[in-house]
C-alpha cells in the first residue's frame, strides 16, 4: 500500500502543477497585453525597476515620472504599471516602428527597446502625416514636434502596422492605446 499512496501523491502533485502551469501561461503571453499582472510577471524575470512603476528603458531614452506607479518615457522606453497603482494594462508613452500584432492589437518597436504591445479600441486616435494617411488637401500637417495631426481611420493604422515601416509615438492607458501619432520624415 506505501507504493500506491506515494504514486498517488505524486499525480496529484503532477495535477496541481499542471494547473498552475496552464494558469500563470497568460500571464506571460506578451508584456502588458491587459493582463492583471504584468508587473509582478516582469520583477520575477529580473526587471527591477517593474515592481516599482519605473522605466522599462535605459535611463538616457529620456524617461520620466508622471504619477503614482507611472511613468513616462521618450525614445523607446516604456512603464509599466506598479502593482499599488491597482491598474490593468501598462500606461506609457512610446516612440518606434509600429507593428502588427493582431486585429486589435498592435506592437510600438522602438530603436534599441524592447518591443511594446497594446490593445486598439474605437476610441483609439490615429493621428497621420503621409505614410500612415493623408490629409484631404493632400499636404503633410504636423505638429511642432514633426508628428502627424491628420486624422486616421483605424482600418489606415492596421495597414501601415503590417507594413512595419511606419514610426510612431503611442500613447498607452491601461494597456489600450488612446492615440497613435506618426513621426514625419521627409
Amino acid at each position: 500500500m506505501p507504493l500506491a499512496t506515494a504514486t498517488l501523491r505524486r499525480t496529484r502533485r503532477l495535477a496541481v502543477a499542471s494547473l498552475l502551469a496552464a494558469a500563470a501561461l497568460p500571464l506571460t503571453a506578451c508584456q502588458g497585453g491587459g493582463d492583471p499582472a504584468p508587473a509582478a510577471s516582469s520583477a520575477a524575470a529580473g526587471d527591477p525597476t517593474a515592481a516599482d512603476g519605473g522605466s522599462g528603458g535605459a535611463p538616457d531614452k529620456g524617461a520620466t515620472r508622471t504619477g503614482a506607479g507611472q511613468t513616462s518615457a521618450a525614445g523607446g522606453s516604456g512603464a509599466r504599471d506598479g502593482a499599488s497603482a491597482g491598474n490593468k494594462g501598462v500606461d506609457g508613452t512610446w516612440a518606434g516602428t509600429l507593428r502588427w500584432l493582431s486585429e486589435d492589437q498592435l506592437t510600438v518597436a522602438p530603436e534599441g527597446g524592447t518591443e511594446q504591445a497594446f490593445h486598439l479600441t474605437d476610441s483609439t486616435k490615429a493621428l497621420g502625416a503621409a505614410a500612415l494617411c493623408e490629409a484631404p488637401d493632400g499636404r503633410v500637417h504636423t505638429d511642432g514636434s514633426g508628428y502627424g495631426t491628420t486624422s486616421c481611420s483605424l482600418a489606415d493604422l492596421r495597414k501601415a502596422a503590417r507594413l512595419g515601416t511606419v514610426e510612431v509615438r503611442v500613447t498607452v492607458a491601461h494597456g489600450t492605446a488612446t492615440k497613435i501619432a506618426e513621426h514625419y520624415r521627409p
